[in-house]
């Protein structure tokens, strides 16, 4: 993050230059100053962007998988992809990150499922048939993993929620999160998602090269 902001920083003092030769030194520094602004407030979620259409049938899946829209469970959805290796999946998860970070995970992301729902339904959207097969815990883990692997190879939880639900409704969805669970709480989550499809990504063979947790 601290790379980023430096290499942001180089790029706003060029920007600024340039802007003083073709309009002058106040409006340079204007901008400059609400550009500075603006990168310096943007957490690392909020810069994943995915401008597709949303894979609603993967969607579906997801949720049925969880137990459906009325009963969601992402606790569910673990067991489901872990199979036989959930207890040593969370014991390793415990273990790394610690209990309490392990249970806000799953109340965030359970939270997140359930908002996105309840928005859909304002909106009207409906979810189509689920695909791939819900009881298919290889073939959703990869899916999902597919899902949230940018152009660049990087898996990233951002970059999948927006390719589940569209960019308008994961930035959504994140200012819910950050006032219910707090954004600390909300960047939490995202590390420990992160890991679970690293591993659940090392099990099935998937061949992206790494994640980051946005």
């Amino acid at each position: 993050m601290r790379k980023m902001r430096q290499s942001s920083s180089v790029a706003f003092a060029t920007g600024a230059i340039a802007l003083r030769r073709a309009f002058g030194l106040r409006y340079a520094i204007g901008l400059g100053l609400a550009l500075a602004l603006a990168f310096a407030c943007t957490p690392p979620a909020r810069a994943v962007l995915y401008e597709g259409h949303p894979d609603l049938s993967l969607t579906a899946a997801l949720v049925t998988a969880g137990g459906g829209p009325d009963h969601f469970s992402s606790q569910q959805v673990f067991a489901l992809l872990t199979g036989s290796a959930a207890d040593a999946e969370k014991a390793k998860l415990t273990k790394q990150f610690g209990a309490d970070r392990i249970t806000n995970a799953f109340a965030v992301f359970d939270y997140a499922v359930d908002d996105t729902i309840r928005i859909a339904g304002e909106k009207h959207i409906a979810l189509p048939a689920p695909y791939p097969d819900p009881a298919n815990p290889k073939a959703l883990a990869l899916a999902l993993y597919a899902a949230g692997t940018s152009g660049s190879g990087k898996w990233d939880v951002g970059y999948m929620l927006e390719h589940l639900i569209s960019h308008p409704i994961h930035h959504a969805i994140m200012r819910d999160m950050d006032a219910k669970f707090g954004a600390a709480n909300n960047a939490s989550f995202h590390e420990v998602l992160t890991q679970i499809m690293m591993d659940l990504a090392g099990v099935y063979g998937s061949s992206a090269s790494g994640g980051a947790a946005h």
